[in-house]
């Protein structure tokens, strides 16, 4: 029988009682040795968690249900009032960044997770109101083997698709031919098709950048203007900015500039969570905040 790893790792990824995490680093050193980075970055971030600055694929993104803690009720679901149909969507979706290791043995209670929610994003939701001790997104278990299971799938899906165009390896060996025909098998898989854009990536500190370290300047406003147009912020927005840079007095710490500029900050972020802008809405408060401190010069 020929030893060939595509089809060692096509047994791996059917049989539902192989470890996850066996199946990707047997995929990724197929991926490493045919040469295909962005595969193998995938898979990487799959084993290890995906950091801040990169966009999660859709099936880690869905839709949690939010509830605060009552001392003396226990779990209460929130109660949105006068908040936009669109809006309650974009706040309910969180995503899922950890290492899908930790999904095969995850605690649930009664068939259900919970995922905290970050405190920059419940000050927006509440908007003043009085803060519980906790407030959390909650989801069915079933989305962590949905995860588990998808990601099997696709890559018993690329491992047949190697097969089909005779790339099968000898041992830990691929020909130059097999190489060379690789990429194909990845475009033909669809593999990466559907990644949440850091606009719906709010559940787990997915986040853009805004590279203010080289770009905005102390007291210069062009340069933080410039920042933000690069960043999808139209005109209008940036001109309400400037208005309140004119109006208020300079702030000298981190804390003041969150109070001074709440409100553009907050209206920003309901931007940014409805798709409208390049960054997170779970972390344009902080990427914002940060913005301004780098433009009044107030170590972040």
């Amino acid at each position: 029988m020929i030893n060939s790893p595509v089809l060692e790792l096509q047994a791996l990824a059917r049989n539902r009682e192989s470890d996850i995490i066996e199946v990707l680093l047997t995929a990724k050193m197929i991926a490493v040795k045919l040469g295909l980075k962005d595969l193998s970055e995938w898979m990487e971030y799959e084993i290890d968690g995906y950091p801040g600055d990169v966009d999660l694929p859709e099936y880690r993104s869905g839709q949690g249900i939010i509830r605060y803690w009552n001392p003396y009720q226990g779990w209460q679901n929130l109660q949105f009032r006068n908040v936009p149909a669109s809006v309650i969507t974009t706040v309910q979706t969180y995503t899922l960044s950890e290492s899908i290791s930790s999904m095969q043995y995850a605690d649930s209670e009664d068939g259900m997770c919970r995922l905290v929610i970050p405190p920059r994003l419940v000050e927006l939701i509440l908007k003043g109101q009085e803060t519980p001790s906790e407030i959390c997104w909650f989801f069915s278990a079933n989305k962590l083997k949905h995860i588990v299971t998808t990601v099997r799938n696709k890559i018993l899906n690329w491992s047949l698709e190697l097969e089909s165009q005779g790339i099968l390896g000898m041992g830990l060996l691929f020909t130059q031919n097999e190489k060379d025909a690789a990429p194909l098998t990845v475009n033909n898989t669809n593999i990466f098709h559907g990644a949440v854009t850091n606009a719906g990536a709010i559940g787990a500190g997915n986040a853009g950048s805004i590279q203010q370290q080289n770009a905005i300047k102390a007291g210069d406003f062009n340069s933080l203007d410039l920042e933000l147009k690069s960043h999808g912020f139209n005109e209008e927005d940036r001109k309400a900015l400037k208005r309140i840079v004119d109006a208020l007095p300079a702030p000298t710490t981190k804390s003041e500039v969150e109070q001074r500029f709440s409100g553009w900050i907050g209206d920003m972020t309901v931007k940014a969570l409805k798709g409208g802008l390049s960054i997170a809405g779970g972390a344009a408060p902080n990427l914002l905040t940060n913005a301004l401190c780098d433009y009044f010069k107030i170590p972040v």
